[in-house]
């Protein structure tokens, strides 16, 4: 398949970073950059997701037969489409038999174990019936798109990459360095529950398939939450990463404007948050631009057995940490407000506990709640923001072409300070 018009670039990858309801972003960027891409003639030939990355990877792989408009909208519509109810029971409902089980293992209760935080059965239904996945089987087969879902084993702390693609000839050895392992296999409704699956607030997910990789498995953003290098390593020329969070690190504060809020719990959930998934983002794409500095300078130009070539590069993402977390605060704000009244309280229970627990108080108020709140209001928000975070990007590239980088340090507005 020819991914674009580019004879240089025969296969564009697009990856997806695990985000929560952070997701309705990615959709929002989406939906304006895959017409644009249609325009530049470039038809991504690999989805590699992790998380709510990895739905939307499906979904977007599922309607490859369709117009690229078409393909904005059915991703839309399922967001648009989702509430807490479709992702975990509520929580008032569910909280005493969480509780009763904790204490089962607390006091040692034989059999008695407590799984996860959440009962998510509402999203293995919400994953079944969103995604077409026979239409998705069709895509796949018909060498219209291929699809790779990234899960954490938990037997062997391994990132898992689970690769359904027409031919599965040649797939990548296991990287020890990362580490991470390639499987072989037609990805179905429980990989993806597998590749949502939080540790301590959703159950671990076992899956059969393939016998290889058979037991059980974990949230993907857990080692690998930007998955660029199953990208590169699956035989991208290009790829577009798509994050919830800018490609930098924060600016060093001058002397003397040091925070003086003192960090609570919420404060420390999120700075272990920004380690875990986010500067290692920053890192692998850092890591691409040093590479292809060194092959476009003549230098070192195999890497194990691989040839190094210059890989092109995009990146759409917000400006600052904290701009989705805002707009997490904004929407709780604008929904109940700081008395809530009953009716909404008795209508949406879940989403107000969600904000009283999660909401925070400190610079980054809304950052840890914006992971759980499926709310109309939030998922609109983070649409409209991914559109035009995307717009951004895009605007002053040439008509029918792309803004590729593959030079320079990342910057802010999702893009780069220097480009080819």
């Amino acid at each position: 398949m020819t991914a674009t018009d580019d004879p240089g670039i025969r296969s564009v990858a697009v990856v997806l970073s695990g985000a929560g309801a952070r997701g309705a972003y990615e959709a929002g960027v989406l939906s304006t950059l895959l017409p644009h891409l249609a325009r530049a003639g470039i038809t991504p030939d690999l989805y590699v997701g992790t998380s709510a990355g990895a739905i939307n990877a499906a979904v977007v792989a599922s309607a490859a037969h369709l117009p690229p408009t078409e393909q904005a909208t059915a991703l839309l519509d399922v967001w648009r489409g989702i509430a807490s109810a479709d992702v975990f029971r509520p929580v008032l409902r569910t909280a005493p038999i969480t509780v009763g089980y904790w204490l089962g293992q607390l006091l040692g209760v034989p059999g008695v174990r407590l799984f996860s935080l959440l009962d998510t059965s509402p999203l293995r239904e919400t994953a079944a019936r969103r995604v077409p996945w026979e239409q998705l089987r069709t895509n796949v087969d018909a060498g219209r798109t291929a699809l790779a879902i990234v899960a954490t084993s938990v037997a062997n702390q391994r990132t898992v990459v689970f690769v359904d693609r027409r031919s599965t000839a040649d797939l990548p050895p296991s990287d020890d360095a990362r580490p991470i392992d390639y499987m072989a296999t037609r990805i179905t409704a429980e990989h993806l529950l597998a590749s949502a699956a939080i540790p301590v607030l959703f159950p671990a997910v076992r899956l059969d398939d393939p016998q290889v990789a058979s037991g059980w498995h974990m949230d993907g953003g857990l080692r690998l939450n930007t998955p660029l290098k199953p990208a590169l390593s699956l035989g991208a020329d290009a790829v577009i990463v798509l994050g919830t969070h800018p490609v930098d690190h924060p600016a060093s504060s001058p002397s003397g404007t040091a925070d003086l809020h003192r960090p609570d719990v919420d404060d420390a959930l999120v700075q272990l948050i920004d380690a875990a998934l986010v500067d290692r983002m920053v890192e692998d794409v850092q890591t691409l631009t040093t590479v292809n500095e060194l092959v476009e300078g003549g230098g070192q130009r195999t890497s194990g057995r691989r040839p190094l070539t210059v890989v092109p590069w995009l990146f759409f993402g917000p400006d600052e940490r904290r701009t989705l977390g805002a707009l997490a605060a904004a929407s709780f704000d604008q929904r109940y407000g700081r008395r809530p009244g009953t009716w909404q309280t008795l209508r949406h229970p879940d989403l107000l506990l969600l904000g009283r627990l999660l909401g925070g108080t400190g610079p980054r108020r809304g950052d840890l709640m914006s992971y759980l709140f499926f709310d109309t209001g939030f998922i609109e928000a983070a649409i409209e923001q991914g559109q035009q975070d995307a717009s951004t990007v895009l605007t002053g590239a040439a008509p029918g072409t792309l803004p590729w980088r593959t030079r320079g340090v990342p910057g802010t507005g999702g893009g780069v300070v220097a480009g080819r």
